[in-house]
């Protein structure tokens, strides 16, 4: 039984927009735990990373047909669902018998639409998709693919029998995460991907994750794959990685791409204490919220290696953070990153505009707080009211959603305006922001004091590069 697994193409400028020079592309780790499981179990894997590889549509048919696998999964962010679909009527197409797969975070929100939408999909997975996969394949090797017995006890699929579509109850998400082998990056090019360049000091690097679950409420996130229930790999399980990853790869450098690193204090400090131990050549980043770190968790951080924190601060007015259940305060804001800058952390932060709510001088006054609290790099984002997000449900009492073209849900251009507000006052609010942010005088000054490398003379020629053409209409 052979699988192939794809990442569909897209380009950076697909994803960004006019700042994909700031874009990143990273290991899909998803499809990498899904092919470990695999592999694990001695099933035959390949993975298509088709926002690297480069492909067209001509070389990734040229690629499937050589592979000639018995199923084709194929991941589906929200933006990308259509290049998804495009990826399988191609594959439908070359390999008509294949049985095709679709998963991912959209999925996951919808997995019956999407068998509606597009017929040449066969199976549509929701959850955590290592242990279903598996199960799904494992069956198809006993019964067969048109056997009704390899699907009907799957649990976290929808499948079509005899032109009707049928979900299968969920399946648990994962206990122990340490049963989960570590993600399959040899079938990865590893050496094309590349992170923002203000995300990283060192290469060569890779991104990580040591747990999984959200358990905040932010109506803006939605939580289709791993839900809402937090769970953590062990320290000891993550170091054992890291030790992979240096003997393998040579990496000097990570990227914990947990969506919050910080929740359970007691993880972070056993983390960082063994950590120490190994005396690794490592340095690496992490995002949290402000209210889940204080200035002891962040000194401790720092002595092993950690340089740099993405906090997710949003807005600069507690009613605009209140409409979206951020459960964090002003001043909570101020005290985490004055605390990072203390110990010697640099601080990432994420603005939105356009939020519930928001009226043109509420906008104004996030950007006068960026400036107020003075990260070493804003990010300010397009709210985007992301399917099955509580703000997607929710938005017509604040707005209006201007489209439901999935493709354009990228966070870089208007889908969603408050009342009160116009598509191009948020255009013109959100370049304003940058310009506001990083033109300053002292930040330039502040940043140019900082450079110590050629490497950070590439991120601030970059920056400004991509600064400027943000501006060319």
């Amino acid at each position: 039984m052979k699988v192939t697994l794809i990442n569909p193409p897209m380009t950076l400028e697909e994803r960004y927009g006019k700042f994909a020079r700031a874009g990143s592309s990273l290991p899909p780790l998803g499809l990498a735990y899904i092919a470990a499981t695999l592999e694990k179990n001695g099933i035959e894997v390949d993975i298509i990373d088709g926002t690297v590889m480069n492909f067209k549509n001509k070389s990734l048919e040229n690629r499937i047909s050589s592979i000639k696998p018995d199923i084709i999964g194929v991941t589906a962010l929200t933006p990308t669902l259509y290049r998804s679909y495009e990826v399988i009527n191609t594959s439908k197409k070359i390999l008509p018998r294949t049985l095709i797969v679709i998963g991912g975070p959209h999925t996951s929100l919808f997995p019956k639409d999407v068998l509606k939408e597009n017929t040449n999909i066969d199976i549509s997975v929701y959850g955590e998709g290592e242990h279903t996969l598996l199960e799904l394949v494992k069956n198809i090797e006993n019964y067969g693919k048109n056997n009704g017995k390899s699907f009907e006890d799957v649990k976290g699929i929808v499948y079509r029998n005899n032109g009707k579509i049928i979900k299968n109850e969920p399946r648990p998400y994962i206990g122990d995460l340490d049963t989960v082998p570590f993600p399959s990056r040899h079938l990865l090019p590893m050496n094309e991907y590349r992170p923002a360049l203000y995300q990283i000091k060192r290469s060569p690097n890779t991104n990580i994750i040591a747990s999984r679950g959200c358990p905040f409420s932010c109506t803006f996130c939605s939580k289709g794959v791993y839900g809402k229930k937090f769970r953590t790999r062990s320290p000891e399980n993550v170091i054992v990685e890291i030790e992979n990853l240096i003997e393998k790869y040579g990496i000097k450098e990570l990227l914990f791409w947990d969506d919050t690193f910080t929740v359970n204090k007691k993880w972070v400090e056993d983390f960082c204490d063994l950590l120490q131990t190994k005396n690794f050549d490592l340095t690496w980043s992490c995002s949290s919220r402000v209210n889940k770190v204080d200035k002891a968790l962040l000194q401790k951080m720092k002595n092993v290696g950690c340089w740099s924190i993405f906090y997710g601060i949003e807005a600069g007015s507690q009613e605009l953070l209140d409409n979206i259940d951020k459960g964090i305060t002003l001043q909570e804001i101020r005290n985490a990153v004055k605390w990072a800058k203390e110990v010697g952390i640099e601080v990432r932060a994420s603005f939105m505009l356009g939020l519930p709510g928001e009226t043109k001088e509420l906008a104004k006054k996030t950007i006068r707080f960026a400036k107020e609290i003075d990260p070493d790099f804003a990010q300010f984002n397009i709210t985007t009211p992301y399917p099955g997000t509580e703000l997607n449900k929710n938005a017509g009492q604040y707005g209006k959603i201007l489209s439901h073209d999935f493709s354009k849900y990228t966070i870089w251009s208007p889908i969603f305006i408050p009342t009160g507000i116009t598509s191009e006052d948020l255009t013109k609010l959100h370049h304003h922001a940058y310009v506001e942010f990083y033109l300053r005088p002292t930040y330039i000054l502040k940043r140019l004091m900082k450079i110590r490398s050629f490497s950070d003379i590439k991120v601030y020629l970059n920056g400004f590069v991509t600064l400027l053409l943000s501006s060319i209409d």
